[in-house]
């Protein structure tokens, strides 16, 4: 399923100048684990740290092998407000689909949250973090998928079924029942 998921990430541009550098991270990475579950489900971690001062703009992108719905969460906390590791998101969003972004704590923490975001099989899906970084920012996030199970029966299924039609007519026409009707008085 691995070979099914690729996650780059690359710069892009988001309210005003954003760096142009563009870093690629593999599955499997540092920066990203997607973990494959029960029923085709997929879970996954990302982080990013070390981000240089300025605007930034990171775009996750994969890939998987079933239509289905998305939710995650990305997050980020200091401990001194406006200090070099503090971080600011400006957008987060999942195939244009924006997250609500909350903060607490005066701005210290910051979390960016979205649920049961349509995911395409086949099609390259983008998960886009930006923000302003003071020098050395982090975030983190988690991601989960649940495939939507199709409402048309697999060829197995119609065989089963037809064959039980079957074998219930079959059975209604050897059963040979005297009808009787009652006469009212």
């Amino acid at each position: 399923m691995k070979s099914l998921v690729a996650i780059t990430m690359a710069a892009a541009a988001a309210l005003g100048a954003v760096s142009a550098e563009a870093t690629t991270y593999p599955v499997g990475s540092d920066n990203f684990k997607a973990t494959p579950g029960a029923g085709g489900t997929f879970s996954g971690a990302f982080q990013v740290t070390g981000l240089a001062l300025g605007n930034f703009s990171d775009t996750f992108t994969f890939t998987l092998p079933t239509n289905g719905l998305g939710s995650g969460t990305v997050t980020t906390s200091v401990t001194d407000l406006f200090s070099v590791n503090d971080l600011d998101f400006y957008s987060v969003t999942i195939n244009g689909i924006a997250a609500t972004i909350t903060k607490t704590g005066g701005g210290q923490n910051e979390v960016a949250f979205v649920n049961s975001v349509p995911i395409t099989a086949g099609k390259l899906n983008e998960l886009v973090v930006t923000g302003y970084s003071r020098g050395n920012g982090a975030y983190g996030g988690q991601a989960t998928f649940t495939p939507i199970s199709s409402a048309v029966p697999e060829p197995a299924t119609w065989a089963m079924m037809i064959m039980g039609f079957g074998v219930v007519g079959y059975a209604m026409r050897r059963r040979r029942t005297a009808v009787r009707f009652s006469q009212a008085i």
